[in-house]
């Protein structure tokens, strides 16, 4: 098929490539300032998603890291970058004060565990010995309850084995 200068062509226009979405830099701070690496949030407004972004300029041609740079001063960022770290030690010692009331917490649970056990134990739930039976349940470690528990055992056993008392 010749094309005249005569003839008229059907041109439809390109399909138009789906455009970089508008995103705005928010939150930048430091992973390494010595080696020009931050991190920002990149937040597009359609969409109301936001993305964490990893920068790093070794050489001065990122376009991205220019960007935030021309957005936000360093000390800025280094604003950012120090509040972060507080938060960060805050979280971590939050994180610690937690761990020690539930060990703390299972601690007292195997505690009472442990003396339910040793009433649990015929022996010791029909001894008529207060002592012993009162230094188990004020035990404050489960070694006092075992040791105290034992104690009593043997005493019991000593009872149940010595020959009857005949009165006379």
């Amino acid at each position: 098929m010749d094309i005249t200068l005569n003839d008229e062509l059907n041109i439809s226009p390109a399909i138009s490539s789906p455009s970089v979405p508008e995103r705005i830099l928010q939150n930048p701070y430091w992973v390494s300032k010595e080696h020009r690496h931050v991190m920002v949030e990149f937040f597009y407004p359609q969409t109301n998603k936001r993305v964490l972004a990893s920068i790093k300029d070794d050489d001065g041609s990122n376009p991205d890291f220019q960007e935030v740079m021309a957005k936000y001063t360093i000390e800025h960022i280094d604003g950012n970058t120090q509040k972060r770290k507080t938060e960060r030690e805050k979280h971590i010692r939050q994180n610690i004060e937690r761990d020690k009331v539930n060990k703390m917490k299972a601690e007292q649970e195997m505690l009472f565990t442990a003396k339910l056990e040793a009433f649990e134990i015929p022996l010791v739930k029909n001894s008529k010995n207060k002592l012993y039976k009162s230094k188990i349940r004020k035990a404050k470690s489960i070694m006092e309850v075992t040791a105290y528990t034992a104690i009593l055992l043997m005493k019991e056993e000593d009872v149940n084995d010595a020959p009857p008392v005949v009165r006379e």
